[in-house]
């Protein structure tokens, strides 16, 4: 059973931490190392205060010349977002907290970027129909419940362009490290549906999921010995077991490359879905555009491409730019440091 208040906790939660060391000089910003350590797996909690520059990795999607938006759920403190940006894609990032929301935007301006953030639940992604050339994410939809992924598998497949795709990192059940230990582990987990503990599916099921909406599923090799070691790591990580660690894991990837079997252990993989439709090319993605073209610094640009999570209908920006107006649902939902907050535990009524 969903628990209101635990979700309304995660929204404006920050994290623990530490005081800032006196004569701190690095570029990366000290609250964003601690950030970086709390998300990027475990081989990087040795790294705070020690980061010499943002560990943005290498996104595995095609290249784009311009004009295309890419949504990331559960964007964290911006890496993804900024990968993407160097890929010429208008980055949009989701999150449950509005913390890293404000982060992932100001990382984005540090490397010369401009992108969009919303506070959202990835069971409920409040955007329009066909509006993403690509939907990413990376260690985030597997800390749910199943309910909550298969909803969102399905607004994923509505809010996608036709022939856009989704490209989103899972663990794999049957993966060499994952098998011996992890899995057993998860499973006291696995029905609690306010837990956001790590879930695990074999191939097999992770195919019936994603089948129930896309006509294709195709997976490839990630990582092996964790789910979220980038190849870029090596650069960062601190301490000989994590550096081990990290070069045990790309040498299997690459003998993956050689031995293609050998991707059905794989502790964390890719999963591709393109969506075949013949929907067309909505008015409110070129309006979007326009606003970008004028001004891409303005996180409010973002408003024609959203809907109300209750009632799915438009949304209009009140006088004080600080409420976000559902008509339909006679409710409006707060706008915090030009973020939009839309999840329907926020939604307050009109009238009260």
């Amino acid at each position: 059973m969903q628990n209101i208040e635990f979700d309304r906790s995660k929204i404006y939660e920050k994290l623990s931490y530490q005081p800032e060391p006196k004569g701190y000089s690095s570029k990366v910003l000290w609250k964003v190392q601690q950030q970086i350590a709390a998300t990027n797996g475990i081989h990087y909690t040795d790294s705070v205060g020690h980061l010499t520059d943002y560990p943005i990795p290498e996104i595995p999607i095609d290249k784009v010349s311009t004009n295309a938006l890419m949504l990331d759920i559960g964007c964290g403190w911006g890496r993804w977002l900024t990968a993407a940006a160097k890929k010429n894609y208008i980055p949009v990032g989701c999150d449950l907290r509005l913390e890293f929301c404000e982060t992932a935007r100001l990382v984005l301006n540090e490397h010369g970027f401009n992108g969009y953030t919303v506070v959202a639940d990835l069971k409920e992604l409040p955007f329009k129909e066909n509006v993403f050339d690509v939907v990413w994410s990376y260690s985030v939809i597997q800390h749910t419940h199943k309910d909550r992924l298969l909803n969102c598998i399905a607004h994923i497949y509505r809010i996608l362009k036709s022939g856009g795709y989704c490209f989103l990192e899972f663990p794999n059940k049957s993966g060499l490290r994952n098998s011996l230990g992890p899995v057993n582990h998860a499973e006291q987990f696995r029905e609690n549906y306010n837990s956001w503990h790590v879930r695990y599916y074999t191939i097999k099921e992770y195919k019936d999921i994603f089948t129930e909406k896309f006509k294709n599923f195709s997976f490839k090799n990630h990582s092996f010995l964790g789910i979220g070691i980038l190849p870029g790591d090596l650069k960062f990580v601190k301490g000989l077991k994590n550096k081990l660690g990290t070069l045990l894991s790309l040498f299997l990837s690459k003998l993956c490359m050689v031995i293609p079997p050998m991707k059905y252990f794989s502790d964390s993989i890719y999963i591709k879905c393109t969506k075949q439709d013949n929907a067309v090319f909505p008015d409110h993605v070129s309006e979007f555009m326009q606003l970008h073209k004028q001004d891409a610094t303005n996180n409010l640009n973002i408003i024609g491409l959203l809907r109300c999570p209750i009632s799915g209908g438009d949304l209009v920006l009140d006088t004080s730019k600080t409420k976000l107006v559902s008509k339909i649902a006679d409710v409006y939902y707060p706008v915090i440091n030009n973020i939009p907050v839309l999840i329907r535990s926020e939604a307050i009524k009109l009238y009260s």
